[in-house]
């Protein structure tokens, strides 16, 4: 049987790379580990951790005869927005063969769908097949990852950098359907259910734990006028926002905005950047434990 690890990375699909690094160089002060063009996934990418957060920029590849066009389309289709989430595996192909089991396609770094048992680095799930596109690798096969190393420390975003970040608190992905979206994640790839709410007017969320060190957000849009029924009617089912946790909210907002950006109240114990302050992406900061977290 497979067993899901640590958030691999978040990817990000943006208009212009330089920019977005330049970004979140200036917002995150973000440690990056690679930068680089990959023929075969017809993209340019960065790797960049904050804290223990690794997120991934890329954008399609500004090269003739683009070989492979499957980021190209989605930016054609999305712009800049959330693309995919990756997690390590111990096992690709046990973890292939069990969505293959549950009639989901499988796909490889070029895009061309195939079987389990056919590739054993990294595997792509279809994105309507799940909620948003997601991937399952091997460790240690495309970079080095600076959290597996034995001097890595997280401490420098945890209390030295003014937004204090701990962890990603969660990964919301929008969805139509939460029973079955709870069959996904919990059924067929392991997570744990910790938590359900609902919040009036607005969605009806359920948080699971995948692998090491994940939650996910299934979210239920109740009202179109709502953020998360605005994402659903715009871009359908799939990943919408990253929320981090702060040791200190007052002094993220505060940092925030003396970086010319306009954070917004989410609650009483949350505020967000929306897509027009962030490249296309939805950005948390909270300081709410979530009920039953064991993080």
């Amino acid at each position: 049987m497979f067993k899901i690890g640590k958030l691999f990375h978040l990817t990000h699909v943006v208009s212009d790379l330089a920019a977005v690094d330049q970004w979140y160089d200036e917002v995150f002060a973000v440690t990056r580990y690679y930068r680089g063009y990959e023929k075969l996934a017809g993209r340019d990418a960065s790797l960049i951790a904050i804290g223990e957060v690794i997120m991934e920029p890329m954008m399609p590849a500004r090269v003739a005869n683009l070989q492979n066009q499957s980021v190209k389309k989605f930016h054609d289709r999305f712009g800049q927005h959330f693309h995919s989430i990756a997690w390590y595996v111990d096992d690709v192909r046990e973890i292939s063969a069990q969505l293959d089991r549950n009639g989901l396609r499988l796909f490889n770094i070029v895009g061309k769908q195939v079987k389990p048992g056919e590739e054993s680095f990294a595997i792509w799930t279809h994105p309507k097949d799940t909620y948003g596109q997601l991937e399952f690798a091997a460790i240690g096969k495309y970079t080095i990852d600076p959290r597996l190393q034995p001097a890595w420390s997280n401490s420098f975003w945890q209390q030295q950098h003014p937004l204090g970040i701990e962890r990603a608190s969660h990964i919301t992905v929008v969805v139509r359907d939460l029973p079955n979206a709870k069959r996904l994640y919990c059924d067929i790839l392991g997570g744990k259910p910790i938590h359900e709410e609902e919040t009036a007017s607005r969605k009806r969320s359920a948080f699971v734990a995948v692998g090491e060190d994940t939650v996910v957000e299934l979210a239920q849009p109740l009202s179109q006028m709502s953020p998360e029924g605005r994402e659903m009617d715009s871009n359908g089912e799939g990943i919408y926002s990253v929320t981090f946790t702060t040791r200190d909210l007052a002094r993220a907002n505060a940092f925030l905005k003396s970086k010319q950006l306009r954070p917004e109240p989410d609650g009483t114990e949350s505020i967000v950047l929306g897509k027009d302050q962030a490249f296309g992406m939805v950005v948390g900061f909270t300081q709410r434990k979530l009920p039953n977290d064991q993080r």
